[in-house]
């Protein structure tokens, strides 16, 4: 990073996703599920929904699109319940440019929420399940939480930016006072999955592979032990991404679903 670079493009920089359209495998199952708009703040937004009984929400992270959930989604059908994809604003084929604004994304979750009368679950991957934590309000019907390798806050990505970026102290206390200064002071604790965890009440379960090196896996004990009522599972060998395609982690899921409907 040049020294040159000013503080507003460093924020914008650090805001900025890689927007990947929908691969073949995407199309295929978004061709068998029901397309719905709906409109916040002005903007309109797609989620798509397939199948019967309990819903499911489904959140992708960031740099990805509901393609990533896909597998998961397939899973949840042949169980028997109904899912809810959606691309994050500025994900996938999603309307936006290549900047990700954190309030759009908490907005278009919040209207998602009281959209879905009945909501069963909601299941993240990443930063989907920081930001679906971090949605929460106190309306919400959902019985459970799932978070997939989800980054303990927000703090924690501008400190993997800077270290990726070699920024010194000065220009890290500049990106975050430009941030504090776009969002508020309150932003760190708005966007903290460990503070929505302690804060919101539901059950939740924890799943983390051992060889995530973008999330280390000790966050996932952190996000468990801050979170009342949750469980934690570990899988053997799983990276940030690949967790999303593993059988194992599709039957866990499925595992903790059902056990959440028979303590109705």
């Amino acid at each position: 990073m040049s020294r040159t670079e000013s503080v507003d493009d460093l924020v914008e920089r650090f805001y900025t996703v890689v927007k990947l359209p929908h691969d073949p495998f995407a199309k295929a199952f978004l061709n068998r599920c029901r397309s719905h708009t709906l409109k916040v703040n002005g903007r309109f937004y797609k989620y798509f929904q397939s199948g019967s009984g309990p819903t499911v929400l489904l959140v992708h992270g960031l740099n990805t699109n509901l393609g990533s959930m896909v597998a998961i989604a397939e899973e949840l059908l042949a169980q028997g319940y109904r899912v809810v994809l959606f691309d994050v604003p500025s994900h996938g084929e999603a309307l936006g440019t290549t900047t990700c604004d954190p309030s759009e994304v908490r907005a278009l979750l919040r209207a998602l929420y009281d959209r879905l009368a009945g909501l069963h679950a909601v299941v993240g991957h990443s930063m989907g399940g920081l930001w679906a934590l971090t949605a929460w309000h106190a309306g919400v019907s959902a019985r459970t939480v799932v978070s997939i390798s989800s980054p303990p806050a927000k703090m924690f990505l501008v400190e993997r930016f800077a270290e990726a970026n070699a920024l010194d102290d000065d220009r890290v206390r500049g990106l975050v006072g430009e941030i504090e200064g776009r969002f508020g002071a309150a932003v760190w604790d708005e966007y903290s999955a460990l503070a929505a965890a302690r804060a919101n009440g539901v059950p939740g379960l924890v799943i983390h592979g051992t060889a995530d090196d973008h999330v280390p896996p000790a966050y996932a004990g952190e996000l468990h032990a801050n979170w009342p009522n949750s469980s934690v599972e570990l899988i053997e060998g799983a990276d940030h991404f690949g967790i999303v395609e593993s059988s194992e982690t599709r039957k866990i899921i499925s595992a903790h679903l059902r056990s959440v409907e028979e303590t109705r």
